[in-house]
């Protein structure tokens, strides 16, 4: 029998599968999967649940297989959010390695292939690295990808970062300041006004041997959306009008919101020209903000 054969594809209300694959390559269950919840995630992964959690985990199944004799285990983690822009997050705010054909978009090395596919997040991970667990991570991983239901849609805001000088693997769809300040460090307070319904993507940017971050937030609603640009232009005493040189000794500059509930902030800019230029650039791309 397959691998495929073997692992169980009805999803009942949760969207997870009832079961994991019951081999690959070589590597079988040591025990039956746990489902752990929000809450509970702590007791598995403690360092990590915040991140999980930040993104809206719903359910998270945790199945651990054993090896061949000399080989380490293989731990795979499948995690259900509320819907595929938190399952693309998640994946966005850690990519390692290289990109790998598994899923909707995957990155695997280091002995850990992590994909995103609908609104599941998976990891596999091999805590032995060499080329036969790599197969048998590979093995698990599209086992578990072909199972899991459907597939989904890259956030809209994802689309409106400008192109030229873009570093794809830099991307990040975020909802909440701790996964902001893990990429660029804003301080304690949440000096955006980040949540689940004030969404914001980021990138990084190379032009002309200098670099830049772009975030676009999008607000529920014109107030939000003004909070934030006064807590931005106080975090880095705004100056007036334009981009400014901030206490880092790098450029920031934000885009007041027009009609709609985005802006534009740029952060550690090269160059005031650069600053501006994202800015304007973000503008014509999305025609907001």
């Amino acid at each position: 029998m397959t691998i495929l054969g073997v692992l169980v594809t009805a999803l009942g209300t949760l969207g997870l599968p009832q079961a994991l694959p019951a081999e690959a390559a070589g590597w079988r269950p040591s025990a039956p999967a746990a489902r752990y919840d929000a809450e509970s995630i702590f007791q598995y992964i403690d360092g990590l649940g915040e991140v999980y959690r930040a993104y809206g985990m719903t359910t998270c199944l945790a199945g651990r297989y054993a090896g061949p004799p000399g080989e380490g285990d293989i731990v795979v983690d499948v995690f259900e959010m509320p819907s595929s822009a938190e399952a693309f997050g998640l994946f966005s705010h850690s990519r390692e390695g290289e990109a790998a054909d598994v899923g909707q978009g995957a990155s695997f090395g280091y002995g850990t292939l992590a994909f995103w596919k609908g609104r599941h997040f998976v990891s596999v991970t091999a805590e032995q690295d060499d080329p036969r667990a790599r197969e048998a991570v590979m093995a698990l991983g599209r086992a578990v990808a072909a199972a899991l239901p459907g597939g989904g849609e890259v956030p809209a805001l994802v689309a409106r970062l400008p192109a030229e000088g873009l570093l794809p693997r830099s991307v990040v769809y975020l909802l909440h300041p701790q996964i902001l300040n893990t990429h660029v460090q804003l301080g304690s307070q949440n000096v955006l006004g980040l949540g689940p319904t004030a969404p914001a993507v980021l990138g990084r940017y190379e032009r002309g041997g200098g670099g830049g971050v772009l975030v676009i937030a999008e607000y529920p609603g014109p107030e939000a959306a003004k909070a934030a640009v006064l807590g931005f232009a106080e975090r880095f005493q705004a100056g007036g009008r334009g981009a400014w040189r901030s206490e880092d000794g790098y450029y920031a500059s934000l885009a007041l919101p027009g009609a709609g509930n985005a802006v534009a902030f740029v952060l550690r800019a090269a160059s005031r020209e650069m600053a501006e230029a994202l800015l304007a650039e973000a503008a014509a791309k999305g025609g907001q903000p």
